[in-house]
């Protein structure tokens, strides 16, 4: 693998390191070994921080050496000639190893994806750390909501229209004091009908009697994981089709979870709210819908905020491992 392990969650779960610039890990399955090559700049902090034992500086492959040159240096000194790569990794660089000898192919899923669906005793303390934050921020966001007045259907706070950006920066300030981060377009405060569009971020003023969906994912800015929640409030008095829409999911995601245990499928419990949606007279995806329950039943979380496993159609199964 070739890249930098800011954003690439494979990266920094293979190397625990945290870089912002590519760098390159070599998994030999067949010795059980790992190499990790850094900058000279990074190899002090390399040694200190990653996971794997075997660190060494691109330095010692020349200066300035080009990645496809040093990855082909180091594969001939381990007498490889074939290589498995992500489907994301450079064409650029991997027609430079083929011309170099190298048989480069890219696989559908990467080892480390499929690690990562199963965390261990560590990795879901961070989660529940994270979730604690989590629970705060949303704690925050519904006592504005809650504890704001309204005027002309408006919600007011402090003598002026409470907007869906002031409700953000109480639950981003919230986040901060418990050490996490919402990455940029990933809060949603969010009201009235543009509020049923998946993933509109939200703006302008909240107004009384409407949905506010409050969508909050944090990452711990240290250990780097995610956790995923949301709710749907009302200030007033909801109405009837909201009143019934609620009931629904309420059903269904309490159906769900009933359901879920070790060795039934994902894609059983998402055909089981798609019933439970479509009983009710809603459209849902799997029957191609285009409005209602137009979205998969649920995801995993982790170092990326949307991981597997995934319950949706498209899953097949999914059995955790302790």
């Amino acid at each position: 693998m070739v890249s930098e392990s800011m954003h690439d969650a494979d990266m920094y779960y293979a190397t625990r390191f945290l870089a912002a610039d590519p760098f390159v890990y070599l998994r030999f399955p067949l010795e059980g070994k790992d190499l990790l090559i850094v900058s000279q700049m990074e190899y002090e902090r390399a040694k200190k921080e990653s996971i794997i034992k075997e660190i060494r500086s691109s330095l010692d492959y020349g200066y300035n050496i080009k990645m496809e040159e040093l990855i082909a240096k180091v594969l001939q000194e381990e007498g490889i000639t074939a290589i498995e790569v992500p489907r994301y990794f450079s064409l650029y660089t991997a027609d430079a190893l083929r011309k170099r000898g190298i048989d480069v192919t890219a696989v559908e899923e990467v080892i480390m994806t499929k690690e990562r669906e199963t965390k261990d005793e560590q990795e879901m303390g961070y989660m529940k750390k994270a979730q604690r934050a989590c629970e705060h921020a949303m704690e925050t966001a519904i006592a504005v909501i809650k504890e704001s007045s309204v005027r002309d259907n408006f919600l007011i706070e402090n003598g002026k229209i409470l907007t869906s950006e002031r409700v953000k920066a109480c639950v981003e300030y919230t986040l901060f004091d418990f050490g996490c981060a919402c990455d940029v377009g990933e809060l949603i405060v969010a009201c009235g009908k543009r509020a049923a569009d998946p993933h509109f971020f939200g703006s302008g003023p909240i107004f009384a009697n409407e949905p506010i969906i409050i969508d909050i994912s944090p990452k711990l800015k240290s250990e780097r994981y995610y956790v995923d929640m949301t709710r749907t409030v009302v200030k007033g008095e909801p109405r009837k089709e909201i009143k019934e829409m609620y009931e629904a999911v309420e059903h269904a995601q309490n159906s769900a979870l009933a359901l879920i245990k070790e060795g039934v499928t994902c894609k059983e419990v998402h055909n089981l709210v798609c019933d439970i949606f479509e009983e009710r007279g809603y459209e849902t995806i799997r029957k191609k819908g285009k409005k209602g329950f137009i979205h998969s039943t649920g995801h995993g979380v982790g170092l990326d905020l949307h991981e597997a496993p995934r319950l949706a159609i498209m899953i097949t199964n999914y059995k955790k491992e302790m």
